[in-house]
């Protein structure tokens, strides 16, 4: 069997942020419309676009700035290996009986997230960006590699802060599997 995968071309454009080069994501549209300061470089890589090689799940726009915002508001302040994690977890939610389909659907059903509902969220990329800049580039970044890495969905479809202890992780159906920073995560053994 052979496994299909789609190839869009990303540029990456080098700039600079509070000091410190970064590298960010842009498709090549965004770039003909926006200003490069001459000092930043640019270099056409080629990166999966729409498609995992590994879920087989084809990533929309709407799903890609939905996990990017997801993973900036989830885990903006961990390691990529954090961050990655709490991804593992959308994918796993969207490959599950239990949650919606697509990516955008899984972060957006009510009551799963809280940032999609409580206020001083960053609710929108712009938003994100505006907060804090090299942030989200690097948020961004890990977005990308993720899917480019495959996309690969964790075990666990539950997770939640350190600090908190919510009811639903006393469950009986629900195991904790690991912990990862400021995050602790659980399978669900009945999804």
């Amino acid at each position: 069997m052979t496994l299909g995968v789609k190839w869009g071309s990303v540029v990456l454009v080098g700039s600079l942020v509070t000091g410190c080069a970064v590298q960010e994501f842009m498709p090549a549209e965004a770039v003909k419309e926006a200003s490069v300061a001459s000092a930043a470089s640019v270099v056409e890589a080629s990166i999966p676009a729409v498609a995992s090689a590994t879920t087989q799940y084809q990533f929309s726009q709407k799903d890609i700035d939905a996990l990017i915002l997801n993973a900036f508001n989830e885990a903006r302040g961990e390691p990529a290996a954090g961050i990655r994690a709490v991804l593992g977890v959308t994918m796993a939610r969207v490959g599950s009986a239990c949650y919606p389909d697509t990516v955008h659907d899984v972060v957006y059903q009510r009551k799963q997230f809280s940032w999609t509902w409580q206020h001083g969220s960053a609710r929108t990329l712009s938003a994100a960006k505006s907060r804090e800049p090299a942030t989200y580039v690097r948020v961004k970044s890990v977005v990308y590699e993720f899917i480019a890495d495959g996309a690969k969905p964790s075990d666990a479809v539950l997770y939640h802060a350190r600090g908190v202890s919510p009811s639903w992780a006393r469950a009986a159906a629900v195991d904790r599997v690991s912990a990862m920073g400021g995050h602790i995560f659980y399978e669900n053994r009945h999804c």
